[in-house]
C-alpha cells in the first residue's frame, strides 16, 4: 500500500470511528433501539462503545497527521499499540457478528437479525481499520520494505519456507481443540441428547445442519493444517491443473482469521466470562471439552495465520529491498 492510499485509510478509519461513537453517545443517552433486540454485544454497552471508538478514533488521528512528518519509531510504535489495542478491543465488544451472519444464514431472514447485523458489522470494520493503522504504523517504525512489507533478513521470502515449530503447534492445536469440543457433540448424539426435540422443532432444517457441520469440521481440519503446511501456500501435486501455483492468499489467510477471531471472542473471552459468573450451566466436564476446546481452536488458528500472513506476502522485486521512510 503506497503512502497515499495509506493516508487515505486512516483518514477513513478516524471518520468511521468518529461516526461509530457518536451514534453510541446518541444510544447511551437516549437508550438503545428496540430493533436491536439486545443483540449487539454480550458486554455491556452505554459508554464501552464509546470509549472504544473515541480511543480508535484518536489513534487513526495521530496516525494521519504524522503522515508527512519525521517521527521517532518508539512514538510509531506507541501509535501502533494504542490503535491495535482499540481495533481488538472494538471486535471483541462486536464478537456477536459471526452468530448473527450464521443465524441469517440458516434461520432465514430476519429484521433484528439485519439490524443487529449492522450494529456489530459496523464496531467489526471499525475494528479492522484499527488495526490496519496499528500494522502500517508498525511497519513504519521498523522499517520494513517498501516493495513487499518485510523485515528482510528476519522474515519469510517466500511461500516455498519451511513453517517454524510455533506454528505448526498452532495449528494442531486447533485441531486438538476441534476434537475436544466434537467429542462432547458425538457423546451427545450417541447418547440419544442430541438433537434435542425442541431444535429438531424451531432450529435450522437437516440439510442446513449436515452442511454447517460439515463446514465445521473442514474449519477444524483442513483450515489450520492449510495454514501451517506448504501444501496450504502452493498448491500439492496430486491437484494436476493446479501444481505449484500460489493457494488464493485470502481464501486460507481471511477463512484463519475470521473464524479464529470469531471462537476467540466469543467463546475464549465471553463465553470464559460467562461460566465465571455462573451464567453458563450444566456438568464441568463437557462445559470445560466445550468451551476449552473453542478457545483453543480459536487461539490456535490465530497462532497458525501469523506465520501465513508473513509467508504468504507478494514477492519482492529483485531490485527493490528499499525501506519505508
Amino acid at each position: 500500500m503506497n503512502m497515499k492510499a495509506y493516508g487515505l485509510v486512516r483518514i477513513a478509519a478516524a471518520v468511521w470511528l468518529i461516526a461509530y461513537a457518536l451514534v453510541h453517545v446518541w444510544w447511551a443517552i437516549g437508550g438503545e433501539p428496540r430493533f436491536l433486540s439486545g443483540r449487539e454485544s454480550y458486554f455491556p454497552g452505554g459508554s464501552v462503545p464509546v470509549v472504544l471508538g473515541v480511543l480508535g478514533a484518536v489513534g487513526c488521528l495521530c496516525a494521519a497527521a504524522t503522515t508527512r512528518r519525521q517521527v521517532g519509531d518508539s512514538s510509531r510504535y506507541a501509535l501502533a499499540v494504542l490503535t491495535a489495542v482499540a481495533g481488538a478491543a472494538l471486535c471483541v465488544y462486536s464478537f456477536l457478528f459471526p452468530v448473527v451472519v450464521a443465524s441469517l444464514l440458516f434461520e432465514g431472514f430476519r429484521t433484528d437479525a439485519v439490524a443487529s447485523l449492522l450494529a456489530t458489522g459496523s464496531g467489526i470494520v471499525g475494528g479492522i481499520l484499527c488495526l490496519v493503522v496499528a500494522a502500517g504504523e508498525r511497519r513504519r517504525a521498523a522499517h520494513t520494505c517498501a516493495s513487499c512489507g518485510r523485515v528482510h533478513g528476519r522474515s519469510p521470502e517466500s511461500r516455498e519456507e519451511q513453517a517454524p515449530g510455533w506454528a505448526f503447534a498452532g495449528a494442531y492445536l486447533a485441531v486438538c481443540g476441534f476434537a475436544a469440543r466434537m467429542s462432547v457433540w458425538l457423546v451427545d448424539t450417541i447418547a440419544g441428547r442430541w438433537p434435542t426435540p425442541e431444535s429438531q422443532t424451531n432450529g435450522p432444517s437437516r440439510t442446513a445442519l449436515v452442511v454447517f457441520v460439515a463446514l465445521m469440521s473442514l474449519a477444524g481440519t483442513l483450515l489450520p493444517l492449510a495454514l501451517a503446511h506448504r501444501w496450504g501456500r502452493l498448491w500439492p501435486a496430486w491437484v494436476r491443473p493446479l501444481r505449484g501455483r500460489p493457494v488464493p492468499r485470502w481464501l486460507v489467510l481471511g477463512t484463519g482469521l475470521f473464524i479464529g477471531a470469531s471462537l476467540t471472542a466469543y467463546f475464549g473471552i465471553a463465553g470464559m466470562i460467562a461460566w465465571i459468573r455462573g451464567d453458563v450451566g450444566g456438568a464441568f466436564l463437557p462445559l470445560l471439552l466445550e468451551m476449552g476446546g473453542y478457545t483453543l481452536w480459536g487461539v490456535g488458528l490465530l497462532v497458525a495465520a501469523a506465520w501465513y500472513f508473513a509467508s504468504t506476502r507478494p514477492p519482492c522485486p529483485p531490485t527493490a529491498g528499499q525501506v519505508t521512510c
